[in-house]
């Protein structure tokens, strides 16, 4: 189940509106690519390492073939390309690569049955709410709280300092 914690925010691009409610995802761990292996190879007959070992070959090669201008599509799992910006001039013969290309990056476009692998079954889980760095474990506390029927430190409606916030 993915959690989510309610944070208000204001939009930056009609920053007269009043402030608005909007989910964010809670990240519950970083897994490593040895704990995704032995996940997913569990009740298969490959064994962790060999993926291991294919995965870290498959990441080694990408980067020549990106920079050779290839899109890099990954099985069922994606696209990668790369992409940048740059500075611009007002006569061609002033463009310099080396130093107005900018923000390289790669972008990944996960294949339509990744998405649809991810979503079928997806459900949604409460964690929490978050306002002005304080996180309240959830709807009601938040709401007891601000209408003053729990103080601090007295249960449901007791405040956590959130460094995510």
């Amino acid at each position: 189940m993915a959690k989510y914690k309610l944070i208000q925010k204001k939009n930056p691009v009609k920053k007269d509106e009043s402030a608005k409610w909007y989910a964010n995802p809670v990240k519950e761990n970083q897994l490593d690519t040895r704990a995704v292996c032995r996940a997913v190879t569990r009740n298969t007959t490959v064994a962790p390492t060999e993926l291991e070992t294919s995965m870290n070959l498959v990441c080694d090669g990408i980067p020549a073939l990106l920079q050779q201008g290839n899109s890099v599509r990954i099985g069922s799992l994606g696209t990668m390309r790369l992409s940048f910006g740059s500075t611009g001039v007002d006569d061609i013969d002033h463009f310099n690569a080396a130093t107005m290309i900018k923000n390289v990056k790669v972008i990944f476009t996960p294949s339509k049955e990744l998405m649809a692998a991810i979503k079928d079954g997806l459900s949604f889980e409460n964690a929490g709410v978050v306002e002005e760095g304080f996180t309240y474990p959830s709807v009601p506390a938040y709401k007891a709280y601000k209408v003053g029927n729990r103080t601090p430190g007295s249960g449901e409606g007791d405040i956590v300092d959130d460094p995510t916030a």
